[in-house]
């Protein structure tokens, strides 16, 4: 009868345990679907949570954990209704040798400690993640967290040792990005062999299949790409900056993105310039959302959507800002560039003379005139604009006004700052005048 107390509480301590382990581990899975805000506040397990999220997706948190707990659930719950049906007087293991009854006993004790594990570990969770009580019983479940991943330790290095073994023979994550960079532009090729419809519909359609091949940080702004509000400024400074911007939304921060007070919608601060009413940039601007770099772009619409705002701060690893996104960002993924009457064409290439073109810093490598195609074999480095070419070939930022020679081009600096090239005009080398010529 000691045996049978002892295997109840043991019982009952696992089942909770497992409990508030599936309840952070659906909690998780909800803020990366967009369907509860990421955690604000800054305390103990909120700081856990985030630390969960900065996790690829495809990584469930806990998992080590939640197998153990679960394994050892069903086998104290199974042990647990063997030693009950001793109690009640029916000895199990005798039976198996002489007939079904004993087998019976076995599967009914089995079944019962897993459903009741199931219940438990994932359905209860899922309902306490949905409700009003939640940051209550991540409060509650924070220590038991801790426990967990301490006892679980050993058995997690050497499951990562194993991942790392199995990855190293069959890479999948690079054959599912091919497969379904394949299967999108199948579809392109469809569209285009296709009389029925549109080919600019399967052209959206792939570029829809491949956004979830990409991750946050592929569509974002980066940081010193991104105008800002200082709050060290004086506000007319500021307002000239909202209005010579062209943008709609602007961060206020303190120095940099780092140090991000809200994102401010100018127009708020024009209504009440224009009716004369003092104009406070904190009492204008809204908590700024977090995403971090290595969530898909799906996930990141999903979540800007349910939290309902249009430009939200990309964290890296460390805890800093890398950039911003906005919904525009993440549509032109699919429908490509979008401009109105009021933006200026940036990465528009200009010929002006012979054998002579202006190139902002911005334009992308790969939509460069077929006279100035740069050769980016032997460079392992993803760069996309033409600013950030030179920048790598001439190995510093170069300054206004110098000529750099780049293959085939000789390249002078039309516009820089300390960060980036912004224009250049980029000149044939081999359609330059010589002395004799001049």
């Amino acid at each position: 009868m000691r045996e049978y107390s002892y295997l109840l509480i043991l019982w009952i301590i696992l089942t909770a345990w497992n409990l508030y382990v599936g309840l952070y581990r659906t909690h998780v899975d909800r803020v990366r679907a967009g369907l509860s805000p990421s955690p604000q506040e800054e305390n103990r397990f909120s700081k856990l949570i985030a630390s969960l999220l900065t996790a690829p997706n495809q990584d469930r948190p806990f998992h080590v954990e939640a197998a153990l707990l679960s394994c050892l659930q069903v086998i104290f719950g199974f042990l647990f209704f063997i030693e009950g049906s001793v109690a009640m007087g029916v000895e199990p293991f005798p039976i198996v040798r002489e007939g079904m009854m004993g087998y019976a006993i076995f599967a009914f004790a089995f079944a019962l400690a897993f459903l009741w594990e199931r219940v438990w570990a994932n359905l209860i969770p899922r309902s306490l993640s949905a409700g009003r009580h939640l940051d209550f019983h991540l409060k509650v479940g924070f220590p038991l967290m801790i426990l967990v991943r301490f006892f679980c330790a050993p058995f997690g290095f050497v499951v990562k040792l194993l991942e790392k073994s199995i990855l190293s023979i069959s890479p999948q994550a690079e054959e599912n990005n091919t497969e379904g960079n394949e299967v999108a532009e199948h579809i392109r090729t469809l569209g285009m062999e296709s009389s029925n419809m549109d080919p600019e519909v399967f052209e959206i359609v792939g570029n829809t299949l491949e956004m979830s091949q990409l991750n946050v940080q592929d569509a974002m702004v980066p940081r010193n790409q991104v105008q800002v509000l200082d709050d060290h400024d004086s506000l007319e400074k500021n307002m000239e900056i909202a209005r010579t911007s062209g943008h709609t939304r602007l961060p206020l921060c303190i120095g940099n993105l780092d140090n991000c007070l809200g994102i401010i919608h100018v127009k708020y601060a024009f209504r009440l310039l224009s009716e004369g009413t003092p104009i406070d940039l904190h009492a204008l601007a809204k908590a700024p959302a977090m995403l971090s770099k290595d969530d898909t772009l799906p996930v990141a619409l999903r979540k800007m959507m349910k939290w309902k705002v249009h430009m939200a701060l990309v964290r890296d690893e460390f805890g800093g800002i890398d950039g911003v996104i906005t919904l525009e960002d993440m549509l032109e993924e699919v429908v490509g560039e979008i401009q109105d009457e009021f933006d200026a064409d940036e990465h528009a290439v200009e010929k002006f003379g012979e054998g002579k073109w202006r190139v902002p810093g911005l334009t992308p490598v790969h939509e460069l005139p077929d006279e100035l195609k740069l050769d980016e074999s032997g460079n392992e480095d993803e760069l996309t604009s033409f600013g950030g070419f030179v920048t790598r070939e001439l190995g510093r930022i170069p300054e206004k006004g110098e000529t750099v020679g780049l293959q085939h081009l000789k390249v002078t600096m039309l516009e820089a700052d300390d960060t980036r090239v912004l224009c250049a005009e980029a000149t044939l080398a081999e359609e330059e005048p010589t002395p004799q010529e001049e």
